[in-house]
């Protein structure tokens, strides 16, 4: 995937592999961007931990708990980025929702 995918509060640089929030950039680890990517990407939809995990989102595919690993760290890096916004947020009987725009609690 090669591009730029502009969001809300965010620009992530597909080519660069850069994430910029709200001017700035965010340091992140390539399981987090991976993550943050793929989420990004499929924001119009809620998103399963086995969907992610069932679908090449990386070159080499992660297991659970890598992926998880990943995610509870982009959540707390994106929280402390964004004070008072959330923009991974849990769905009842789903798991995460991409929001770039979300202040709602997660």
């Amino acid at each position: 995937m090669t591009g730029m995918i502009e969001s809300g509060d965010f620009k992530i640089d597909l080519d660069e592999r850069t994430v910029t929030l709200r001017g700035r950039e965010l340091e992140l680890t390539s399981e987090e961007f991976d993550v943050l990517v793929f989420l990004a990407s499929h924001h119009q939809s809620l998103v399963t931990p086995r969907t992610m995990l069932a679908t090449s989102w990386t070159e080499s595919r992660p297991r659970q708990t890598e992926f998880l690993t990943a995610l509870i760290s982009l959540r707390k890096k994106l929280d402390a980025a964004g004070p008072s916004k959330h923009y991974l947020r849990t769905e009842p009987w789903v798991i995460y929702r991409f929001d770039p725009t979300s202040s709602s609690a997660s």
